[in-house]
C-alpha cells in the first residue's frame, strides 16, 4: 500500500522538496508530516510506504529529495532496505536519514556504515529537529553529489579543491604516513585552535580526551598497518571552553604501492547524536527500575498490613506488663519504618498518594532549613537566598519538604567529614519558552516550557565525575560503602510524578548543583495561599 499526499496550503516558501516516509506505523507517518509542514520558508510533498518493497519501487517514478526510512519494517530491517536502495554504484539515490524507537550508538554506526546520511532515535524527534536533521541531510547529500562531479576538476585545480573543502561543513584535513596533519579546512582550526604547524608538531595527543586516547592510538596503527580505511568515535577538545564533543572521525588512506602515504579524513559531530542516546537510555533504565520498585512496594505493603495489624491486636491482647510487649512493640516500630520505605518506593515509581494543596515553596523552605540546622555539622554553613513572592505550586507540601530535606543532607555527606564547606540553598521562579525548552539543559530533563518555581541546593564537597552523575538517581546507590537508601531516588520520582524536572551539574572536586522544577500553579498568586 502507498499514499501520496500532496501538500496543501498557501505558503510563502523559499524551498520545496518531496519527502519519502517508509514506516509501518500510521501513526508516525503523520508526525513526521506534521513535524515538517510547521516550516515556514521550505515546503515538502509527501508520499508513503508501509514497508520497504513498495518504498523502493516507487523511487523511480517518483524520485523523492529525501526518504525517511523505519528501521524495523515488516518485510525487511534498515541495513536491508539501505542495500537495496543503492543503485548499481552503490550509491543511493537521495538522501536517507534512519528511524528507530529502539537503539543504540553501535546500530547509529552501523546504519551510517552502511549508507545513511543521517540518524535519529524516535524519542528525540520534535518538530526542530526533525526539519533540521531532513534538511541537513539533503543539504549535505547534494553538497557531496557537488563533490562527486567535480572531483575530476578537483585534481586539475587546487585552488578549487581548497575552496570546496572549506565549504563542507564538516572539519577537513590530511595527514601523512605518520598521521602528523598537513592541511585541515577553517572549520577544523576553528573548533582546535592549534595552527597548522602545531598540529603538525604535536599530533593528536592534546585533542583528545584523555579517556579515549590509547584506544584511539590503537585503532589507527591497526589502520596504518592494514592500510585499512580509519573509522571510530572519539572526544576532542573544543578551544573555545575547553570542552570535549563526539566526533565520528572517518580517514581514507591514499597508497604507494603497499603502503599508505596520505591519509584524507573527516570528523563529523555526533555529540547531538549521542546527547539523545543517553536520554533515551535513561528514561528506559528509570521507567524500568520504577516498574519493579512500584510492583515490590505494592506486594511488600500488603504484607506489612497483615504484620502490623497482627503484631497490633497481640498488643492489646496481653497484658501491658507482659513480657512479649516489648517485642511487639519493636514489632510495630520497624513496620512503622519498612511502611515509611514501601512509600517512597512508591514515591520513585511515581505511584504514591499525593495530598496536593498550593504550597508557598519559599516558605517550606525557609522553615525547613530552620530545622536542618542543628543537625548539620558546624564545621559546615547553610546559606539561605530565597526569592519571596514566588508563584505557589499545586504539591504535596511534605513530599516537598522531604526533597529539601534529602537534596540538603546529601549536600551534606558530599563534604568531608570534619571539613569546612558550604550548602547554598536558592529559591527562584522563571518562564521557559519553546526555545529554550529545547536546549539541551533543559530538554535531557525533560521540561515542557512554562512558569517554573526552582530549588537549588549547591554545596562546595568533592563533587561527581560523569559516571556517578548517570547513577546519582538510582534507588540505593551512594558513592559511601554502603548503599543509603531511596534519598535521591525519591526525590526524582516525586518531582517527576508533580510534571517537573531534575537538573544536575559537577564535577569531580568542584562540588555540585541539583535544581529542582516544578510548575507553577496556574493563574495563582500567594496571596491566596496559606503557609504552615
Amino acid at each position: 500500500m502507498c499514499i501520496f499526499l500532496a501538500s496543501t496550503g498557501e505558503m510563502h516558501t523559499e524551498r520545496s522538496s518531496k519527502i519519502l516516509i517508509i514506516d509501518d506505523d500510521p501513526v508516525d507517518r503523520e508526525l513526521y508530516k506534521r513535524c515538517l509542514q510547521q516550516s515556514q520558508v521550505w515546503e515538502f510533498e509527501f508520499a508513503e510506504a508501509d514497508c520497504a518493497a513498495i518504498g523502493i519501487q516507487m523511487l523511480e517514478s517518483w524520485q523523492p529529495d529525501c526518504i525517511l526510512l523505519d528501521f524495523n519494517l515488516p518485510d525487511m530491517d534498515g541495513i536491508e532496505a539501505l542495500a537495496k536502495l543503492h543503485d548499481e554504484t552503490g550509491r543511493a539515490p537521495c538522501p536517507v536519514v534512519m528511524l528507530t524507537a529502539f537503539g543504540d550508538e553501535a546500530l547509529a554506526v552501523k546504519t551510517m556504515k552502511a549508507g545513511a546520511t543521517d540518524y535519529l532515535p524516535k524519542g528525540r524527534v520534535s518538530a526542530e529537529t526533525l526539519r533540521q536533521t531532513a534538511i541537513n541531510a539533503m543539504e549535505r547529500f547534494a553538497m557531496q553529489q557537488r563533490i562527486a562531479a567535480q572531483r575530476f576538476a578537483l585534481e586539475e585545480s587546487g585552488r578549487r579543491y581548497q575552496v570546496l573543502l572549506e565549504a563542507i561543513p564538516e572539519m577537513v584535513w590530511t595527514a601523512n604516513a605518520e598521521g602528523r596533519v598537513q592541511y585541515a579546512n577553517n572549520r577544523w582550526f576553528e573548533y582546535c585552535g592549534i595552527t597548522l604547524d602545531e598540529a603538525a608538531r604535536l599530533g593528536w595527543d592534546q585533542l583528545l580526551h584523555p579517556d579515549d586516547r590509547e584506544r584511539s592510538f590503537d585503532a589507527w596503527e591497526v589502520a596504518a598497518k592494514s592500510g585499512s580505511v580509519l573509522e571510530i568515535e572519539h572526544r576532542l577538545r573544543r578551544a573555545s571552553d575547553g570542552g570535549y564533543r563526539w566526533h565520528l572521525v572517518r580517514a581514507v588512506p591514499m597508497r604507494s604501492g603497499d603502503e599508505p602515504t596520505t591519509w584524507f579524513g573527516t570528523c563529523t559531530d555526533i555529540e547531538d547524536q549521542k546527547q539523545a542516546e543517553r536520554e533515551l537510555l535513561q528514561k528506559q533504565k528509570q521507567e524500568g527500575i520504577g516498574t519493579l520498585a512500584g510492583g515490590v512496594a505494592h506486594d511488600f505493603n500488603n504484607l506489612l498490613v497483615i504484620i502490623m495489624g497482627g503484631a497490633s491486636y497481640a498488643q492489646e491482647s496481653l497484658p501491658v506488663d507482659h513480657p512479649v510487649q516489648p517485642m511487639l512493640s519493636g514489632v510495630v516500630l520497624a513496620s512503622q519504618r519498612a511502611a515509611e520505605l514501601t512509600r517512597k518506593m512508591l514515591t520513585y515509581a511515581g505511584k504514591g498518594a499525593f495530598y496536593l494543596k498550593l504550597t508557598d515553596l519559599d516558605w517550606l523552605v525557609r522553615d525547613t532549613c530552620a530545622a536542618l540546622r542543628t543537625s548539620i555539622p558546624k564545621t559546615i554553613r547553610l546559606e539561605l537566598q530565597s526569592q519571596r513572592a514566588l508563584p505557589p505550586v499545586h504539591t504535596d507540601a511534605e513530599q516537598l519538604r522531604q526533597v529539601v530535606v534529602d537534596l540538603v543532607m546529601n549536600a551534606v555527606e558530599a563534604i568531608a567529614e570534619g571539613s569546612p564547606g558550604t550548602i547554598s540553598v536558592n529559591t527562584s521562579s522563571l518562564e521557559i519558552s519553546q526555545e529554550a525548552a529545547r536546549q539541551t539543559e533543559f530538554a535531557a530533563a525533560g521540561i515542557a516550557p512554562g512558569r517554573y518555581v526552582a530549588l537549588e541546593v549547591r554545596d562546595t564537597g568533592c563533587g561527581m565525575d560523569e559516571d556517578t552523575q548517570k547513577k546519582a538517581f538510582d534507588p540505593f546507590f551512594s558513592t559511601k560503602f554502603t548503599g543509603r537508601g531511596l534519598g535521591l531516588a525519591a526525590v526524582y520520582g516525586f518531582v517527576r510524578s508533580s510534571g517537573g524536572g531534575v537538573q544536575v551539574d559537577s564535577a569531580r572536586g568542584h562540588g555540585a548543583r541539583f535544581r529542582i522544577l516544578l510548575p507553577a500553579a496556574p493563574g495563582k498568586e500567594m496571596a491566596d495561599v496559606a503557609t504552615g
